[in-house]
């Protein structure tokens, strides 16, 4: 039974419990009950313990979030092509519009591609964590992530890159200094055990985000330096593939006999791609 389903009852033992032990239930470190005489000491305290662990959860030391890349199956075979296509893909946005020519098709179906290579991957073994730069840039489109952050309140859900996102395993990988952005901004990305996410040791160690990835902001901060400082969970999702697959389905199917020749060959592209998902 959780603290949100047991009511007034449990409210009440909660208040009297924490005005006793002049402790809070979200208390970082471990707290020891003593539910004696509580109606419901059982379930209290449950829900203290898991409480008290999903605190802790991203308090560990650092080196202790650094992923596994000697695992097998845990890189797609096109990690280090990304960054090349990542245009292509994002392109994918205006496909789902309606908006066809041959940048939109050519990356509705680099992105099918994409997606399959991240679906056939091994999930993270346990929780790690990403750290990536970004800022003010003097391109509207390459400015979309700082803009979002910047526009977005605590507990929000964003969507950073319509792409892929690179980020690194380690904070030391990166220095705000050196990048040549107005208002740098830090993104700490925790990413939980079971996402499928592409990792290898290029750079001294890389992680690559799937395609549109989700995210919660958890905190928003300036640094003693007036930087600022960011706190992301990516959100796992529902399923292996993005819920726009049969959005670009439907597209590729209304294309697939067009007169121009670039655009039904990718249409048809995209279509055997997605047969067998």
């Amino acid at each position: 039974m959780s603290l949100g389903k047991i009511g007034t009852t449990i409210t009440k033992e909660v208040m009297a419990w924490t005005k006793f032990s002049n402790k809070s239930l979200l208390a970082i470190k471990s707290v020891k009950i003593n539910t004696a005489g509580l109606k419901l000491a059982p379930e209290l305290e449950s829900d203290v313990v898991q409480l008290s662990q999903q605190a802790n959860r991203w308090n560990k030391h650092p080196n202790e979030y650094i992923p596994n890349c000697n695992l097998p199956n845990s890189q797609i075979a096109s990690h280090h092509m990304i960054d090349g296509k990542n245009s292509s893909i994002r392109d994918v946005g205006d496909l789902k519009k309606g908006l066809i020519d041959e940048c939109e098709m050519l990356g509705g179906y680099q992105a099918i591609k994409v997606d399959k290579e991240f679906a056939q991957l091994a999930p993270l073994e346990k929780d790690c964590i990403g750290y990536r730069i970004v800022g003010r840039q003097n391109n509207p489109y390459k400015d979309i992530p700082f803009r979002v952050i910047d526009n977005a309140k605590v507990g929000d859900t964003v969507i950073l890159d319509e792409g892929c996102a690179y980020a690194f395993q380690q904070e030391n990988l990166i220095s705000l200094n050196n990048y040549n952005l107005q208002n740098p901004m830090l993104e700490i990305i925790r990413i939980p055990k079971g996402a499928r996410v592409s990792r290898n040791m290029e750079h001294g160690g890389e992680i690559l985000m799937p395609r549109g990835a989700e995210y919660k902001l958890i905190s928003k901060d300036k640094t003693s330096d007036g930087k600022i400082k960011v706190v992301l969970e990516y959100l796992l999702p529902n399923s292996k593939y993005p819920n726009d697959l049969e959005q670009i389905r439907k597209v590729a199917q209304q294309h697939v006999n067009s007169t121009d020749d670039f655009t039904r060959k990718y249409a048809q592209k995209i279509l055997i791609e997605m047969q067998n998902l």
